[in-house]
């Protein structure tokens, strides 16, 4: 009889012992699991609602255009359609979207607000983000040149605007004075930070042209990637490829543009890998001490064996395998647990509420991340290993005669 069929029927001999092991194992596994499915399902959507939020992938500005907040005046990423055509070139490029940023004030004739002011291109911006689909009420822009405008919800709350009403958006210029423009109101949209909300201004880039005198200038070129992975890889490829060209520009990912993701992943990776130690210290703990009980049980048995000649290194070895064949069984069940759970409460309609500073909940999803079983498996595997090991240890050193005496 080899030692793994001998340890798998020591583990099956005490069913209760057995049975309290495993469901520790099971429990600790699929809480590792669905906490990691939910940590990954966050980022994720956290990722790409910042992608779609307007930053693209990557974004294409001037030489310091990431410097500064928007426009300056001055300066500018001039050529558009000619960068536009390189970047169009590379196979994972999707669409262009140009971008003009501009702060100002909204006024409606009796008060004035201040705003966040973006010029965008209508038609490609509506096939790749977000706000456009995100309507309260009225409708989105319908060209590049319509004088018309969009507006958060929490700004038009502010100034009093509704669809359909008149504005006048006042901004510096090229030559540094006040410059106004009138528009219409087309839309009211709800942004799903507070803040944003309250200081979202979308205008057609002719519009913000005439108000800031750009002359055809954008300020960024944001880009959209068939997929959000290998974004850096991307971004070095298409800088390289204008410098070639003669087109220097600075090019970044959208990571490096987005300081809130990277905060939340921080401060996601700290609490899950912090409650991850938890977990496991309380399996190691819990099998450790009945895998000493068990050792303890078994004092005359192991006795037994030493004096008909097996070596310590073989009762150590038998300990260490019903250890790992704990391991094993338990991470199964406890993958099938986490499984079950994560299709009830992707199916139960659960929403999450908002995040600080946020306007909108989004409903409860838990991601079936790989990274998160394997992760719990070596857990389980190296806990039950070390809980294994103290007994299997000490048993193994008893005297002989010491252990056939045991009561």
């Amino acid at each position: 009889m080899t030692l793994w069929k001998f340890a798998a029927r020591n583990i099956a001999r005490n069913r209760r012992r057995t049975l309290l092991t495993l469901g520790v194992v099971v429990f600790g596994f699929a809480a590792i699991a669905l906490a990691g499915g939910f940590m990954a399902q966050s980022l994720d959507g956290l990722g790409e609602s910042t992608i779609r939020s307007g930053m693209g992938h990557l974004q294409i500005a001037p030489p310091g255009g990431f410097d500064d907040g928007g426009w300056e005046t001055g300066r500018g990423l001039e050529g558009e359609a000619r960068i536009a055509a390189l970047l169009r070139q590379d196979p994972a490029v999707k669409e262009i979207l140009p971008r003009l940023e501009f702060v100002g004030l909204l006024s409606d004739g009796r008060r004035s607000v201040p705003f966040l002011g973006v010029g965008v291109d209508p038609v490609p911006e509506a096939s790749q983000m977000d706000a456009p689909k995100a309507i309260a009420s009225g409708r989105w822009l319908a060209d590049r040149d319509e004088r018309a405008v969009v507006l958060g919800a929490g700004l038009a709350r502010s100034l009093g605007a509704r669809a359909g009403d008149g504005v006048t958006l006042l901004a510096t210029g090229e030559d540094g004075t006040l410059n106004a423009v009138d528009a219409a109101v087309a839309g009211i949209v709800h942004m799903p930070l507070k803040e944003l909300d309250d200081r979202y201004l979308a205008a057609t880039l002719g519009l913000a042209d005439d108000l800031l005198g750009a002359g055809g200038r954008v300020s960024r070129l944001a880009v959209v990637l068939g997929e959000a992975r290998g974004a850096a890889a991307a971004c070095r490829r298409i800088e390289a490829r204008l410098r070639d060209a003669g087109v220097v520009v600075e090019a970044r990912p959208w990571e490096a543009l987005a300081p809130f993701y990277r905060q939340v992943r921080t401060l996601y990776l700290g609490i899950f890998g912090f409650m991850g130690i938890v977990l496991v210290v309380v399996v190691l703990l819990a099998t450790a001490n009945t895998m000493m009980m068990a050792a303890a049980e078994r004092t005359r048995e192991i006795g037994t064996l030493r004096a008909i000649g097996t070596r310590p290194s073989l009762i150590r070895g038998m300990f260490l395998r019903e250890g790992i064949l704990l391991a094993v069984a338990g991470s199964a069940l406890g993958a099938l647990l986490a499984l079950l759970v994560r299709l009830v409460l992707n199916h139960s309609g659960l929403e999450l509420p908002p995040p600080p500073g946020g306007t909108r909940g989004m409903p409860l999803h838990v991601q079936a991340y790989a990274v998160a079983y394997a992760a719990g498996a070596v857990a389980m595997l190296v806990t039950l290993t070390l809980a294994a090991w103290i007994p299997a240890r000490r048993a193994s050193r008893i005297p002989i005669v010491e252990a056939l005496t045991h009561v």
